[in-house]
């Protein structure tokens, strides 16, 4: 079976800066998941690569590094999936996507009188799995010169039965997602502590200060979480906002299918 709707996930690059190591290396560490599942075994892989390249300061010596890790799973369709969620497509590898980030870097390096360390960091782990429903949490920080960084966490999901990815539309059909926002608006302004008429245009981003939900969330055992990413919502010094929205809130509104993930996150020992 092929896996159904594609979305891609574009690289971001990361902000620390080491001290100049090896060019490459590799680590695995295993894992199952919860006992009260189907064995699905997977590892941990790492990889880090290094610019040739170096920047010297007054007081360091460093370079441009891309630094990954994710999980291997055993089940190929699993694995298609991790590789789908991380890098966009299953064609593309994490050792492509770092000799590609490296390579920029040095041609950069090459043309610029005043170069800077570049960073790129890719981190995926499984967040959630039961017998028919894999989550993933990737973490993805970048910096490539600027005042700052930038970083995101991006949640992403498949259904394990029928080989495909999921979307927001498959938890809460489109027809209720206007309902689901009203629902999770009422969430947002007690945990922002705004009033129920205060405008959401001073100190927000929302189009023409209207509330809305991002696509990015993850199926918890008691709620769903929504997380706006840095620039969403807010402006980067805020970071990342979370907002939960209980089940016990929308369960008219879940699908038969996130039904059926919630019942088995709730019997399942978290990985």
């Amino acid at each position: 079976m092929a896996i159904k709707r594609l979305t891609g996930y574009s690289i971001i690059v990361g902000m620390a800066l080491v001290s100049c190591q090896p060019n490459t290396s590799q680590q695995e560490s295993t894992a199952v998941r919860g006992a009260a599942a189907d064995t699905l075994a997977y590892t941990y892989k790492n990889y880090l690569k290094y610019s040739e390249h170096l920047i010297k300061t007054g007081e360091t010596t460093d370079t441009a590094f891309f630094d990954a890790s994710y999980p291997v799973f055993s089940d190929s369709l699993a694995d298609r999936f991790v590789r789908i969620a991380l890098l966009g497509n299953d064609s593309t590898t994490v050792e492509d996507a770092a000799a590609t980030f490296i390579g920029e870097f040095d041609r950069f390096y090459a043309s610029d009188p005043y170069p800077r360390i570049w960073t790129s960091e890719l981190h995926a782990k499984v967040y959630r799995i039961t017998p028919s429903y894999l989550s993933l949490t990737i973490h993805a920080s970048s910096f490539t010169g600027g005042a700052h960084g930038n970083y995101a966490t991006i949640f992403k999901h498949y259904d394990l039965r029928a080989d495909e990815l999921l979307a927001l539309d498959d938890i809460v059909t489109r027809s209720y997602q206007n309902e689901l926002a009203a629902v999770a608006e009422r969430y947002f302004r007690r945990q922002e502590n705004l009033g129920v008429d205060q405008s959401l245009q001073d100190g927000y981003f929302f189009d023409q200060g209207r509330f809305s939900l991002p696509d990015n969330f993850a199926l918890e055992q008691d709620s769903i979480l929504f997380l706006y990413n840095i620039y969403e919502i807010k402006p980067y010094v805020n970071g990342q906002t979370e907002l939960r929205v209980p089940y016990a809130d929308i369960e008219r509104l879940l699908t038969d299918r996130a039904k059926q993930f919630i019942a088995e996150l709730n019997t399942q020992v978290e990985p």
